[in-house]
């Protein structure tokens, strides 16, 4: 395994420089989220490691035991329960790997818009979610996985016990055959090379199994809450953006009111000036007549004169 291949999520660069941008705009609840993501991600990869680590140790264990007719007859199918379970694990690890990568191109997407676009491209923090159909398949598989090691175990503890008591019972054949007593067995513990060989890891690969299944539990519910807090922190900026304009527009608005008062109270006022400036024209106009009929009396009266 190489170094690039066996580098946990947590440790990549962009996942660390996503968690610095979430955190540097105020999204701590999803930038913890998306770590625990991860966290459980490299969890499940490490747990496929140390399976494969068991299944390994107990093929060489296998081809290691004492051969003899008995043995030997077990040897294929204890090696058939092997190969089913590592068959298993890798598929499984295929899986996680595949998970691993799209975490790592999903956050390089997020992390490139937002360096483009601001506060606004980390809400795709929520496209994760798009990694919950793989993790709900990689769980079935685990869960499959225990079913079929539950049986393996089953099997392989009859066939150590049928050893075991076949062992015991041909050991008293000969104390018989040299006049000695017979062992009561079932008062003693005795266990077949089968136990630690075979029946030993098959039980630490289903713990781990198990495990494993615990942990895509507890994913599945962080991607939800990770969907949750995204739509929560979007809801809760968007109305401090809201309430920030119109506490920005408010002067705006107080000085629209201002002038349409303005434009309401000006014909009021030009009204009565409208008005008083025609009384003066009307008055001006009377005063005018008054003058001229005046005149033209004197020159009335001059003529009269004159004709006497």
């Amino acid at each position: 395994m190489d170094m690039e291949a066996g580098k946990t999520l947590t440790n990549e660069e962009v996942i660390r420089e996503l968690l610095k941008l979430l955190k540097k705009n105020t999204m701590k609840e999803q930038a913890n989220d998306v770590f625990e993501i991860c966290s459980y991600v490299d969890g499940l990869e490490k747990k496929i490691d140390s399976m494969m680590e068991e299944l390994t140790n107990m093929q060489n264990q296998i081809k290691e035991m004492q051969e003899d007719t008995l043995v030997n007859n077990a040897k294929k199918a204890l090696s058939e329960a092997q190969e089913r379970l590592n068959t298993r694990c890798e598929q499984i690890k295929s899986q996680v790997l595949e998970v691993k990568e799209q975490v790592k191109s999903t956050a390089k997407s997020i992390v490139d818009e937002a360096k483009a676009k601001g506060r606004t491209a980390l809400y795709r923090v929520s496209e994760f979610l798009a990694i919950k159909k793989r993790l709900l398949d990689i769980r079935e598989n685990v869960r499959g996985a225990i079913k079929t090691t539950d049986k393996d175990i089953a099997k392989t503890a009859l066939l150590t016990n049928g050893f075991r008591e076949a062992g015991q019972t041909a050991a008293n054949a000969f104390r018989t055959f040299a006049d000695k007593p017979e062992v009561d067995y079932s008062q003693k513990e005795q266990k077949h090379p089968i136990t630690k060989a075979v029946l030993a890891p098959m039980k630490a690969v289903r713990k781990l199994f198990v495990s494993m299944e615990l942990h895509l539990d507890a994913s599945i519910d962080k991607l939800d809450n990770l969907a949750m807090n995204v739509q929560l922190d979007k809801e809760k900026y968007m109305e401090n953006v809201k309430t920030k304009e119109q506490e920005q527009t408010e002067p705006e608005r107080a000085e629209a009111e201002r002038v349409e008062a303005e434009v309401v109270y000006s014909p009021m006022v030009a009204e009565p000036q409208e008005y008083q400036y025609n009384a003066d024209a009307f008055d001006a106009r009377g005063v005018d007549e008054v003058k001229q009929e005046a005149a033209h009396k004197e020159v009335s009266k001059v003529r009269e004169d004159k004709a006497r």
